[in-house]
């Protein structure tokens, strides 16, 4: 009977811990370490105006522009931020949550909240040589990438559909331009993921084949995996529901710089 009052005893007492007022400070300070507010900024900015390949190379920076300011409008970084602080008390323990942040605290942490979230720019040309499937591995593993390479494909989706219904560009008279609002357009998205990924891949090839190493088995123990998963999940929820309003948004800013051109 006491064996039961002292384990019963215990889980109130893991439990209250659990609530307690200062476990949201430490997943405050958790979300600042990880780079959230600069990977929100990069969610609601998922179009690069410095193509020069592909359909989004017919749509001007002013396009482009508009595009990214609509996304910013519905992607609510507070409202994402207060939804992941809510998954993450759901799903990680407090022992998790401080192993989450132990590893962001690390000199291996910080590098990767930079790359990720683009403080630290990573050339191409000044990274290290990576093993691709260990760099796959992470992309897959931390889903830093899912949320945007997702918005940018609806972005781009619409900005095209409104392009070729108004006209814009003579995209209507274009030899085969149905195959532009279909097939073309539709392997174009596929590019633009690809190339989402690979801005991804290229950043994680500038940690240290032993910083690649720490930052994989870190995303693949039971509190990475955790953390991840609840990033991701929150993420890509956003992604979609901006996805689902973007449409009726754009389509009356961007008709009418198309009707005045």
């Amino acid at each position: 009977m006491n064996m039961l009052r002292t384990a019963s005893l215990a889980l109130l007492l893991l439990t209250a811990c659990a609530s307690l007022p200062g476990r949201d400070s430490d997943i405050d300070a958790l979300l600042t370490a990880s780079g959230l507010d600069a990977q929100l900024a990069w969610l609601q900015q998922p179009l690069q105006p410095d193509s020069d390949s592909g359909v989004l190379s017919l749509l001007p920076d002013e396009w482009v522009s508009v595009v990214n300011g609509t996304v910013a409008d519905i992607v609510k970084a507070d409202v994402i931020r207060s939804s992941l602080r809510d998954e993450i008390r759901r799903n990680l323990s407090a022992r998790e949550l401080a192993e989450v942040q132990k590893f962001y605290e690390s000199p291996t942490g910080r590098q990767v909240a930079a790359l990720e979230s683009g403080r630290l720019d990573a050339r191409l040309d000044e990274t290290r040589d990576g093993d691709t499937a260990t760099l796959d591995a992470l992309a897959d593993a931390t889903g830093v990438s899912k949320a945007v390479s997702q918005l940018a494909e609806n972005a781009l989706g619409d900005a095209v559909d409104i392009a070729l219904k108004n006209g814009c560009f003579g995209l209507d008279k274009t030899p085969l331009a149905s195959l532009l609002g279909g097939v073309m357009k539709k392997a174009q998205l596929r590019a633009l993921r690809a190339a989402v990924n690979e801005r991804i891949r290229v950043r994680y090839a500038a940690l240290s084949p032993d910083d690649q190493s720490r930052y994989l088995a870190f995303a693949r123990s039971r509190a990475g995996n955790r953390f991840f998963a609840s990033r991701t999940g929150v993420m890509t929820g956003a992604a979609q529901q901006a996805g689902t309003a973007l449409g009726a948004q754009l389509t009356p800013q961007i008709s009418k710089i198309c009707n005045e051109k």
